[in-house]
């Protein structure tokens, strides 16, 4: 097993293993104001494994699965931090 493929797998497992606890939280803090920066994780979470996934399965994927799963971690975490502004500036309804 190479160096790359052993680091993927300890990325994935991590990866995944903080996937539950990302989804408690952001349910748990829905109504709060910090709801809104949790949110996102999850799916920033999933994404990351999906990235990560092919080189510990050891299947090739073609470029777009690579581009679109890259694409929705980036937004995901924009958005978390869109919110995270929004949240320090304290221009938010109450």
């Amino acid at each position: 097993m190479s160096l790359e493929r052993i680091l993927s797998l300890a990325t994935t497992l991590v990866l995944a293993g903080t996937l539950p606890v990302a989804v408690i939280a952001a349910r748990g803090f829905r109504d709060a104001p910090f709801g809104s920066v949790l949110r996102p994780v999850p799916v920033v979470l999933l994404a990351y494994v999906a990235l990560n996934a092919n080189v510990v399965i050891g299947v090739s994927v073609p470029p777009v699965y690579d581009i679109v799963a890259s694409a929705v971690a980036t937004i995901g975490a924009l958005v978390s931090a869109a919110h995270v502004l929004v949240l320090l500036t304290e221009r938010r309804k109450v």
